[in-house]
């Protein structure tokens, strides 16, 4: 990402959420970095779900919706 990455969109999300005291948007990561390290650091991030590209549509749609129905009982 041109100004900062997702790790630190997350961080900055999770900041804004905490000081306004709204509810928690749900962050999915789709990205090529697929150490263990970078997954640890994306969840400490605030980030709820990590995806390792290549991501069929398939399965970013199945996931979406999942996470959609997720968001709209909490």
């Amino acid at each position: 990402m041109p100004v900062m990455s997702g790790i630190e969109s997350a961080r900055a999300i999770r900041k804004l959420e905490k000081q306004s005291r709204t509810k928690g948007s749900i962050i999915i990561a789709l990205t090529g970095l697929a150490a263990a390290s970078d997954k640890v650091e994306a969840y400490e991030a605030g980030i709820d779900l990590f995806m390792v590209k290549p991501v069929s549509f398939k399965q970013l749609e199945s996931t979406m919706k999942e996470y959609a129905l997720i968001g709209e009982g909490t």
